[in-house]
């Protein structure tokens, strides 16, 4: 095992705040986390100080995944603009945003459309059953997330519990494994093969946030709250701020004078605040990492109201 020394970080948080759906907690404090062919078996000092770890791949950046090499406190400092959303930093104190890798980001929050936690990891795990490879570290054994071309089969895409999803993710999964015309053709690309590079983070990245998230609602089953969780998980646009019931709740509890403020500027008269609006509300308040913002956020609201740990805060 690794001992990794770091300050600034919450594992439980990180893990649990909605962004990751292949992680199995363990009776000794350990969680497992599962991303692509890789197992994570790691855990937090109680103290808070540092991490535990040990991978079942050598060349798995984990301390990249996790997001250590975050300025935290430079974001922190950036998106502590009241006392609201301070209350959320300081109840989760140490909560990172992760860096995924886009295809497995882009297949799982697909799969999370209209639905809830549970359900979402059960269906994911179904779909690596189905399609993945067995892997296993330390005692701990299950399945690799499949590659786009290695979901070649509807029927039992379908036998997968995704409902109206299997069809969306199947044809996802075509355009990152093929040689894409319809990335090739729409977008004037000077490469003849886009491949499954289409949407990686080193492509997506070289994009402005509005134009990444044009590209990728393009892909099947992909709305604004899908896009923008793919470009803050897996892309690191941080500017991204997906905005789903809790956060809606959450924003118009908080900020509801403010948003409808913001709206009438804007010569707005819909009573109820939409998604855009509060996207580029919140990107006005909490700055360019606002998706820091909307972790905190969510999490407390999902969370509830509880008292800080004081190994966690700052």
């Amino acid at each position: 095992m690794n001992m990794l020394q770091i300050r600034d970080f919450n594992l439980k948080a990180t893990l649990e705040s909605g962004q990751l759906f292949r992680y199995h907690g363990s009776g000794d404090d350990f969680y497992y986390v599962v991303a692509g062919d890789a197992i994570i078996k790691i855990r937090q000092n109680r103290n808070g100080s540092g991490v535990e770890y040990g991978c079942s791949s050598d060349s798995f950046d984990v301390k990249k995944f996790l997001g250590l090499n975050h300025s935290y406190g430079k974001i922190i400092k950036s998106i502590s603009r009241d006392e609201k959303i301070a209350a959320a930093i300081r109840n989760h104190y140490g909560l990172r945003v992760l860096e995924q890798e886009p295809w497995e980001c882009t297949a799982s929050f697909i799969c999370s459309a209209f639905s809830n936690i549970p359900r979402i990891k059960q269906c994911i795990e179904k779909v690596a059953m189905a399609f993945g490879s067995s892997i296993e570290f330390d005692g701990f054994t299950t399945f690799s997330f499949p590659q786009p071309q290695q979901i070649n089969d509807f029927a039992k895409l379908k036998m997968c519990g995704l409902g109206y999803r299997a069809k969306y993710l199947f044809e996802t999964a075509r355009i990152f494994s093929n040689n894409s015309e319809y990335y090739s053709l729409q977008h004037n690309s000077a490469a003849s093969g886009m491949c499954n590079r289409t949407l990686s983070d080193l492509h997506l990245r070289k994009l402005s946030y509005e134009e990444a998230k044009k590209r990728v609602i393009e892909l099947p089953g992909v709305g604004s709250k899908v896009a923008d969780c793919i470009l803050l998980f897996s892309c690191g646009f941080y500017e991204a701020f997906p905005v789903d019931v809790w956060i809606h709740r959450a924003m118009s509890r908080m900020y509801g004078s403010e948003l409808r403020e913001f709206a009438a500027e804007r010569g707005l008269k819909a009573k109820k605040t939409g998604e855009k609006l509060i996207g580029d509300y919140a990107r006005l308040r909490f700055g360019k990492y606002c998706g820091y913002a909307q972790q905190f956020l969510f999490h407390h609201a999902r969370s509830g109201e509880k008292k800080p740990s004081p190994a966690h805060l700052p």
